[in-house]
């Protein structure tokens, strides 16, 4: 946002990617073209080239160029751009109103993909809709992908959506970052958040018996000897998260099944702050094509502690 008035009069809130030069206020939206790319508009990212293999070229259209371009349509991305470190690629590109990564067309036949090369839905293994599991099932089992068995659609039971009916999803909290464990260490931002929590809609804490600040147990379909993965945590009581959902922050650790490991730190680097770790209890599942994991959430059971 834009400061109305006062000493800070026009300038913008932070500095979203892109950011091209030290006069570029960021792209607070991505790929707006009604606006000139000096006030951070642009077009798509021409990333693939300028054409496919089968012939059909992977620029934008005449006339999607941003405002005040000097170029109507497609281009390619500029020499350079990601290695300059004069900046001199950037301050050129700004003053002919071009993006320094060009302004091409997204891919929907990814021909470089061995497997799903047009995008293709499959339900993650932890799938709280039993029905979509059957239409957009996961990958088969893999006996040799980069030299390991990996298992895909014998892990993904139907079953479990009725065994474990709530939808878990973790992510990140504003005072923390990655696995938090500098954080943890800082006496002012474990003040701000000094324990592992849940946030969990009033109605499924009220059906559960929970109240706001009670300990409760969230388990997961993750086998840990032959028993559900479980982790102990703080109820936040909040309409911030759906009535069949609940979520956790993935910044903690130092404790596991709900027993502190502060015996395993060594003298003077116990943290501030411990709680579980999220991952316990987050699915194993991913894309066997990106990489892209599914450990972000999953299914889950709760109880009060």
């Amino acid at each position: 946002k834009k400061a109305s008035g006062g000493p800070v009069d026009g300038e913008q809130w932070g500095l979203p990617w892109p950011c091209w030069t030290d006069k570029h206020p960021g792209s607070h939206i991505l790929y707006r073209t009604e606006v000139p790319v000096m006030e951070g508009g642009m077009g798509f990212r021409a990333r693939w080239g300028t054409q496919a293999p089968d012939g059909d070229g992977l620029l934008a259209a005449d006339g999607s160029a941003p405002a005040e371009s000097s170029v109507n349509g497609g281009y390619a991305e500029l020499k350079d751009w990601k290695t300059d470190l004069s900046g001199k690629v950037f301050e050129d590109a700004m003053a002919n109103g071009l993006a320094p990564y060009g302004n091409g067309r997204a891919r929907f036949n990814s021909w470089n993909i061995p497997e799903d090369n047009v995008p293709r839905h499959r339900e993650p293994l932890h799938s709280p809709r039993p029905d979509l599991i059957e239409k957009w099932p996961t990958y088969e089992d893999v006996k040799d992908h980069y030299r390991v068995p990996t298992l895909f659609k014998s892990l993904q039971k139907a079953e479990w959506a009725e065994q474990y009916p709530i939808i878990l999803n973790t992510g990140r909290q504003v005072e923390f970052e990655g696995g938090g464990n500098s954080e943890r260490n800082c006496w002012w931002l474990v003040e701000l958040q000094p324990e592992m929590y849940a946030e969990i809609h009033p109605k499924l804490a009220n059906d559960h018996g929970i109240k706001h600040g009670d300990w409760m147990w969230i388990e997961s379909p993750e086998d840990l000897d032959d028993k559900p993965s479980r982790v102990k945590v703080k109820a936040k009581v909040t309409k911030r998260v759906a009535p069949d959902a609940i979520y956790l922050p993935f910044h903690w650790g130092g404790m596991f099944d709900g027993k502190s490991l502060a015996d395993k730190y060594p003298k003077g680097y116990i943290p501030y702050g411990m709680g579980e770790s999220a991952n316990t209890v987050t699915n194993y599942g991913y894309d066997r094509v990106t990489q892209m994991q599914e450990t972000k959430g999953g299914l889950c059971r709760i109880k009060k502690a």
